[in-house]
């Protein structure tokens, strides 16, 4: 743990990424090990976390602005371990997906490195500025990523993702000054600020008194909102499905919507405990509102893009009912769940990737006609059962189903809500049902249903196994023996819940 290497984890894909220029007609080849380096560093300090520690682990500090009290401090705890462990593996795979991409290949790579490094930085981050510059940047990359290889409306869909990440990023801003100004002596260390230390403090502004922690509160927790699919703040998230490559997508998807999610609950439980304690059904209520809103979206898509957008989008919610559930059980399951989420929509997606690529097209239904007309897609569990199995898991995995990690993180997070909000689980599990209709019909007409050409759709290959595989298996592995991960949360789960209990 003296070795620096949440340092070397976070930085190596920036080496990764500027090795691009140097190193033309192998850079994909660096950037592959650098994002794997990364990996392996993240991996190896999961395991030399001792699970019994509730506190920060490995800690680095270095002063950065001296004179602002702004230091570069990143740690580990049991909260963010699974997110470093689902952006480190998921970032490689994604990678290796585009290995095939003529179009500028190199600086695609190089993006994505920006993104694991960026990414890896805000989960580990200990300083609230520090916080807010490697979130912020992270939406930089996107930009880029579809504005340069996304679908024909890929302009107007780069600006608005860029509005919109610049809107949320200005709230996110908001909030940080408003904090810092409002604590003495002034300060964006985590550990300082952490522990209801805003209760009771106002703003003055105009002629009137706001509370502080109310207002940075609604602030930060709009500024995430913007950038994830939370409904009705959506419109952006199913027009970037619609015209972003498939990889990207799934980048933002499985990976970044996970660490927005976790920022939510590691920055507004540990500064606003009263504030979350006052607000919980209101995060419940939210969890719902998109749960039922992905839910009925689902139903009505033909695409197997769009229809992913709206499952991220129910899935969303569910962590939310998690979190305003204010119990041990519930949240352990909710941040669970991020991992499973994350592991099932990148093998969801890139699943369709594998389609998209043989068949060229997404669609599984025709347009303006009903559910028993197949579209483009149909009879492939025969011609590519390898396809078949994967897509079968990870649609098993998104729903829950006994065997794979969905199955335990849906299973505690229903537990932990119960004995507070009844009534939300029972609106969560109406919303399983629902789930399970849609997902059947998507694999009835594509795997199933009958083939719409003559064409033979080629199985996986040797390179589609390589990157598949592991998300496969992991998905299988968490399900079956998820006791580390869970001891790795509690503690750290239960530190946080003392503040407002």
């Amino acid at each position: 743990m003296s070795l620096n290497l949440i340092s070397w984890m976070i930085f190596l894909p920036f080496l990764g990424a500027i090795s691009q220029i140097f190193l033309p007609g192998r850079g994909k080849w660096a950037a592959l090990a650098a994002s794997i380096l990364s990996a392996c560093c993240g991996t190896a300090l999961i395991l030399g976390m001792d699970p019994a520690v509730s506190d920060l682990q490995a800690v680095e500090i270095l002063p950065w602005v001296g004179s602002y009290s702004i230091t570069y401090e990143v740690g580990m705890d049991g909260l963010n371990a699974l997110l470093v462990l689902l952006i480190s593996w998921v970032m490689p795979v994604l990678i290796a997906a585009e290995w095939k991409q003529k179009k500028g290949v190199a600086g695609m790579h190089a993006l994505f490195l920006i993104l694991q490094a960026s990414l890896l930085g805000a989960v580990c981050a200990q300083d609230l500025f520090l916080v807010f510059f490697f979130w912020a940047l992270s939406a930089v990359p996107m930009y880029f990523l579809i504005g340069i290889w996304g679908g024909d409306d890929r302009e107007s869909a780069s600006f608005r993702t860029l509005v919109v990440s610049a809107i949320g990023n200005a709230f996110f801003f908001g909030a940080l000054i408003l904090i810092y100004y409002s604590f003495e002596p002034h300060t964006f260390s985590l550990k300082e600020l952490a522990g209801g230390k805003f209760a009771g403090k106002t703003f003055h502004f105009l002629d009137w008194d706001l509370p502080v922690p109310l207002l940075a509160f609604s602030l930060m927790s709009l500024g995430l909102a913007l950038r994830t699919p939370i409904w009705p703040l959506h419109g952006w998230f199913t027009v970037f499905a619609q015209q972003s490559p498939l990889s990207v997508f799934v980048a933002v998807s499985s990976v970044m919507t996970a660490v927005a999610s976790y920022l939510f609950v590691k920055l507004s439980f540990s500064l606003f405990p009263e504030t979350i304690s006052a607000t919980s059904q209101g995060i419940v209520a939210v969890g719902l509102l998109n749960l039922i809103a992905g839910g009925l979206g689902a139903l009505s898509q033909k695409n197997l893009r769009t229809l992913l957008s709206f499952v991220c989008i129910g899935e969303v919610g569910i962590a939310l009912v998690g979190y305003g559930s204010l119990n041990s059980v519930g949240i352990v399951g909710a941040v669970f769940q991020l991992l499973s989420l994350g592991l099932g929509i990148a093998g969801f997606g890139l699943f369709i990737n594998v389609l998209n690529e043989r068949k060229g097209s997404t669609d599984f239904l025709k347009e303006g006609t009903g559910t028993t007309v197949t579209g483009t897609l149909g009879g492939i569990a025969v011609q590519a059962p390898g396809v078949a199995v994967v897509a079968a898991i990870m649609t098993g995995t998104l729903l829950g189903f006994p065997g794979v990690s969905g199955f335990i993180g849906h299973s505690l997070l229903v537990m932990g809500s119960y004995s507070v909000h009844p009534i939300a689980v029972v609106v969560t599990v109406g919303a399983f049902f629902m789930a399970t209709f849609y997902f059947f019909t998507m694999y009835r007409h594509v795997f199933l249903g009958k083939a719409q050409d003559s064409s033979v759709m080629e199985d996986l290959n040797f390179r589609e196994k390589l990157y598949l595989l592991p998300l496969v298996f992991l998905v299988i592995w968490f399900g079956i023996y998820p006791k580390p991960l869970i001891d790795l949360i509690r503690p750290t789960v239960l530190t946080l819940l003392s503040t407002i209990k």
